[in-house]
């Protein structure tokens, strides 16, 4: 693991307030199974142990305490705090502060942090920074420190667990950099009690959603899918993007040369599906640059709309009890298309250079918190997905029944969650990325949509800036 049930409602901004926890903690490690591991702390009489690993029968001397400082964005910092709290107990030898920024601003606060040297151990990242803090050697690859210290599972027991987005999410010239923290898709919703009584299916292609939106109109619906776009909002990209992926779009090949920009790409007939529905067969609704998720949420809960584009915990706000009329009737459905494929992201854990030089005491405590929280059979993992339901960059965790249970509640089905999360797409995310979304929500989307360029207008003006960009 990017603002208001909004972006910012939803990751209970708090303020610009750094909160601050330190609770004395501490070390218990576990070795890697099948793997004699070099040992950085000594073992007590209650430690666990592998098969491979010497039994310790007698008292040891406790090892001496690292402290280590966390950074999040604040989305529920109690939470956190509590978590960590629980962490310290469990390992009384680390000491862990954590400090909460407010998340518009947690990009450019830790650039300072790294930028002046202020002490850092883990922190909170994401695809969106990622290749920015690691090119600029802020932070460095998990994957390359991993099995050189003592830990419950080895590497590949996560990386394998990983679904392809979130991987990839964590991904930076070829190296994997955390485990995820929360990781979700832009997933497309329907009103399941409306499409029961017209004895509709899910659409399963974008001409389905079209013939059953032009039916809905008939029945009254004004704009029966509701397009959220607001330029300003990083997030309206990707509800574009992944409604083509779902035709199969990609942005780019291998090399990072644009390939949405042909003519007859899954792309641009992306594009001119929602010109089509906005002037043409008016199902989609002309505000669209208005239509933050808020107001796209409580339209569906509403009953105004009977589809939608949205990241997927927008719809256990639409099922929130009191909502609306429609509240408990809104499902999240594959991504309509040939490939049924969305866009994926996710925030992780990283450890930082910062870090790194410290030495071999402070990285061992580093990964044993990272384990901790964001392993897939850790606990906190669970806790977010079962108490705030937040997605996972795992796969294994849909077969523990509570959390399975807990994502049936919110979202409908769960089966179709985990279908759509190993279909979810996430290409690279360069360090110019950011620049030229901005570019494109305001210079090219926002201008298609109105009809002022046309979506291959729209795609070439994309192309020439992303090569600018890579140019430098």
């Amino acid at each position: 693991m990017g603002e208001k049930v909004s972006r910012r409602d939803y990751l209970k901004v708090l303020g610009g307030t750094v909160g601050g926890l330190v609770v004395g903690a501490a070390i218990g490690y576990l070795a890697a199974p099948g793997k004699v591991v070099e040992k950085t702390v000594e073992r007590t009489v209650t430690q666990t142990v592998t098969a491979t690993a010497t039994p310790v029968t007698t008292p040891t001397t406790p090892a001496k305490k690292v402290h280590l400082d966390f950074t999040v964005w604040n989305y529920d910092v109690e939470k956190i705090k509590d978590n960590t709290a629980k962490f310290m107990q469990k390992y009384p030898h680390i000491e862990v502060s954590v400090f909460d920024f407010n998340w518009p601003d947690f990009p450019t606060t830790m650039v300072k942090r790294f930028t002046v040297g202020t002490p850092t151990d883990v922190t909170y990242n994401g695809e969106d920074w990622l290749a920015q803090w690691a090119s600029a050697g802020w932070v460095v690859p998990l994957e390359d420190l991993w099995d050189q210290y003592e830990v419950e599972h080895p590497w590949s027991f996560y990386v394998n667990d990983m679904v392809p987005y979130a991987k990839m999410a964590c991904t930076f010239e070829g190296k994997v950099y955390g485990l995820p923290y929360y990781s979700d898709m832009f997933t497309f919703m329907y009103n399941e009690r409306m499409l029961k009584e017209k004895g509709f299916n899910p659409p399963k292609d974008w001409d389905e959603v079209r013939e059953q939106c032009l039916e809905f109109k008939k029945a009254g619906i004004k704009y029966p899918y509701l397009l959220s776009f607001e330029p300003k909002d990083v997030f309206a990209w990707c509800n574009v993007l992944s409604s083509a992926y779902g035709r199969g779009a990609r942005l780019f090949d291998e090399d990072l040369n644009p390939v949405f920009d042909k003519p007859d790409s899954p792309f641009v007939e992306q594009l001119q599906w929602y010109v089509d529905g906005i002037h043409v067969d008016e199902i989609v609704n002309p505000e669209w640059s208005t239509m933050h998720e808020t107001i796209a949420s409580k339209k569906m809960s509403a009953g105004e709309a009977v589809f939608c584009g949205l990241a997927k915990y927008n719809t256990a706000a639409m099922n929130t009890p009191g909502s609306g009329p429609e509240a408990g009737n809104l499902r999240v459905g594959l991504m309509p298309g040939k490939t049924h494929e969305a866009y994926g992201f996710a925030k992780m854990y990283n450890i930082t250079k910062m870090c790194v030089n410290r030495g071999r005491d402070a990285i061992q405590a580093a990964i044993t918190f990272i384990e901790y929280f964001g392993g897939s059979r850790g606990p906190v993992l669970k806790r977010w997905a079962v108490e705030n339901g937040l997605g996972f960059g795992f796969d294994s965790p849909w077969e523990d029944p509570d959390i399975k249970n807990a994502m049936e509640k919110l979202y409908g089905s769960a089966d179709v969650l985990r279908q759509q999360a190993k279909l979810a797409v996430c290409e690279p995310h360069p360090v110019w990325f950011g620049e030229w979304n901005d570019y494109v929500r305001k210079e090219c989307l926002a201008k298609v949509f109105t009809k002022e360029i046309t979506p291959k207008e729209c795609v070439r003006l994309m192309a020439e800036k992303w090569n600018a960009l890579r140019k430098g």
